[in-house]
């Protein structure tokens, strides 16, 4: 796997593996922590071969956001391998700053810098954040990278499948106890622009290049846990834009006029000591731009010793809504009805703990193309879409 650094990711991995010693004799508390998951994966079967946008279906996306794919193309070890590494300065019981860089085999080994934010614990209940971090959607969005965190092999991509994930700016958290219940309020705020997004190569071709940009990021996130059981819901709403680089015309290429999102994501886990739920439910609306998204999560798991076996369903939809497009936006007579992108995925998984800090998983999935008639059509007028695929895949996680 090839590393590609640029300089500040470069001085964030320095410093994570060579300053604890140095920092040691200044007084600062300086720890790091890593993680690693090396996933191997082959596309089965599925529909006949074709081509989508430069990649080779029947093909099985395991995480949009970073354009994690299965092609038919045989066995291959990158859509789901990954090395991270964090570190912490505690500088005082007050403040600290974190800093996270990933290498992923979906990029070819390039490292890109996730996390670099301070934080300040205003008292025992409130702390107040500042820099980049991940963007709180999800259940798993805090590590969703770390492959150990979760019990499969890859998160189901129509849950956890966007095209912006980190956002720069602040946050306030508040946690609190009510009786037997502990709760955790987050509030932020910020903005993200992400230049030759992988997650648009998907729609537009490999060869394409496109950027993403999410202004006037606002939203909350609640969190309620008691026992074994879980509850979360989050918010979110922003302005939204793209910029193309369309090479059959001449530059400048300029970003799409803004358009609004909002972003609705619900919650539900289960712990038990032998039964293990995850149920997620996620509704985005960008009727501006005639456009609203939804997916729904559940997986269902018995732990057996150090074995958990585990049955997951995911449906996502974009449903396509004409009338309601802001014509400032989009023109409601260019979008096509039957043009929406659909697919379920139905996978079983199975875990086999080997250590406190490391794992074996097997997941086998069944995706189902349910996209539109006139969904990702080709210079001849006939629809592309991913294929009905089948996907076996192995990870072995690991943190430390």
């Amino acid at each position: 796997m090839k590393l590609r650094l640029n300089g500040t990711t470069a001085l964030l991995l320095l410093a994570a593996l060579v300053m604890p010693n140095a920092w040691a004799q200044t007084g600062i508390d300086f720890s790091t922590s890593g993680f690693l998951t090396v996933g191997l994966g082959k596309v089965l079967k599925g529909d006949a071969p074709q081509d989508f946008q430069g990649y080779a279906t029947p093909m099985f996306v395991t995480d949009y956001a970073q354009a994690g794919i299965y092609e038919n193309k045989g066995w291959v070890f990158r859509p789901d391998t990954k090395l991270g590494l964090q570190g912490t300065a505690v500088f005082s019981p007050q403040f600290s700053a974190t800093g996270q860089v990933v290498a992923r085999g979906a990029r070819n080994g390039e490292v890109d810098l996730e996390w670099i934010y301070g934080s300040y614990q205003i008292d025992d209940k409130l702390t107040f954040q500042l820099g980049r971090k991940r963007l709180p959607l999800f259940y798993y969005s805090e590590t969703q990278d770390v492959g150990f965190a979760y019990p499969w092999t890859h998160l189901p991509p129509g849950q956890y499948g966007w095209e912006i994930v980190n956002y720069n700016g602040a946050n306030m958290i508040y946690r609190e106890r009510w009786g037997d219940w502990s709760s955790s309020m987050n509030l932020f705020a910020g903005g993200e622009k992400r230049r030759d997004n992988p997650y648009q190569k998907i729609y537009s071709g490999q060869i394409t290049t496109s950027d993403s940009r999410w202004s006037n990021i606002r939203g909350a996130d609640l969190t309620l846990a008691h026992d074994w059981f879980e509850a979360r819901l989050a918010y979110i709403q922003s302005d939204i834009q793209t910029r193309y680089e369309d090479l059959t015309v001449a530059p400048p290429y300029e970003y799409s006029p803004k358009a609004k999102q909002k972003i609705y994501a619900l919650s539900f886990s289960i712990d038990h000591p032998r039964w293990v739920v995850r149920n997620e439910y996620l509704y985005t609306d960008r009727k501006s731009q005639g456009d609203e998204f939804l997916s729904t999560l559940l997986g269902v798991g018995y732990r057996y010793g150090k074995f958990l076996p585990m049955l997951t369903y995911n449906r996502y939809r974009e449903r396509l809504t004409p009338g309601y497009a802001d014509p400032a936006v989009a023109d409601p007579a260019e979008i096509d009805a039957a043009s929406y992108e659909g697919f379920t995925t139905l996978g079983f998984s199975l875990r086999y703990d080997l250590t406190p800090t490391s794992a074996l998983k097997f997941q086998f999935d069944r995706w189902l193309d349910k996209s539109g008639p006139n969904f990702n059509l080709n210079a001849n007028g006939t629809s592309v879409g991913y294929g009905n695929a089948r996907l076996i895949t192995f990870s072995y996680d690991l943190v430390f």
